[in-house]
């Protein structure tokens, strides 16, 4: 069951994990493109994601995984990315049938993102409908073994 209000944020870093702003079920490919090029712009358009990087600003660093939002749990692994830019933007849709014309208007967020490594959610902090998707999350640190 999906709670309705989550309790208020608390501060951003604490002991050995970091709380992040997270934004699920993005395209596995576009995490791909982000760990390849490092710098990657994404467009948000589901509701809860776009609800989520309302609540960012330019230089927070976010949580993206290819999971979808109902099955993020402890466990589940991502990428973390600084928020280099960021835009609001709106888009007018037309579509036409005959004498038959629908109009509808789509918020989106743009976001260029760097990416600064992996992580891994330690505790899922808020999902509630209508709020930003907050997670505690521990980076994930890679060693090469010789």
């Amino acid at each position: 069951m999906i709670p309705l209000r989550c309790p208020k944020k608390s501060s951003l870093c604490t002991d050995d994990f970091m709380h992040y702003v997270g934004l699920s079920g993005i395209s596995p490919h576009k995490l791909k493109e982000l760990e390849h090029e490092t710098i990657k712009t994404i467009e948000v358009r589901s509701t809860h994601n776009f609800l989520s990087a309302l609540e960012t600003d330019v230089g927070d660093v976010i949580f993206l995984t290819s999971t979808s939002l109902g099955d993020v749990r402890p466990g589940t692994t991502g990428v973390i990315a600084k928020i280099l830019e960021k835009q609001i933007a709106m888009h007018r849709v037309i579509q036409r049938k005959e004498m038959f014309y629908e109009e509808a208007e789509v918020q989106m967020a743009r976001l260029q993102l760097e990416l600064k490594g992996h992580a891994r959610v330690r505790r899922v902090e808020c999902s509630a409908l209508g709020e930003a998707t907050v997670v505690e999350a521990d980076e994930l640190q890679f060693f090469e073994g010789r």
